[in-house]
């Protein structure tokens, strides 16, 4: 909990690429602080259940989504949200990741220690 696996920039649109490489499993894909729209799935257009604004997806066994965010409301290099898979079992298993939102020209600060508090 205490990393900051990157940052992104206030007022920036970005595409992420997330891939189910699992074996055997599908997955959900959640985003904390934004919603998103997918874009194409394995370079196809997306059914229309996926038209509009998401903040999880399913990402079936070795699929390919191509997801547009915006991040446009709040920066702060010292918090993070996370993405994850939405199945308890792996987000125990550490199946997640944190960034921050950050200032132009800011880079991503530090996560304050729980035991600081």
């Amino acid at each position: 909990m205490a990393r900051i696996d990157f940052a992104a920039t206030v007022g920036t649109t970005e595409i992420w690429e997330v891939t189910n490489t699992e074996g055997g499993t599908h997955h959900s894909f959640h985003v904390h602080d934004v919603q998103f729209q997918v874009l194409d799935v394995a370079g196809r257009v997306p059914p229309p259940e996926l038209a509009g604004w998401k903040d999880t997806v399913w990402l079936p066994e070795g699929e390919t989504f191509r997801l547009i965010m915006r991040f446009e409301d709040y920066a702060d290099p010292d918090t993070p949200y996370m993405f994850h898979c939405h199945m308890l079992r792996h987000e125990d298993e550490g199946m997640m990741g944190q960034f921050v939102v950050v200032a132009p020209g800011d880079s991503a600060g530090e996560v304050a220690s729980p035991h600081r508090h």
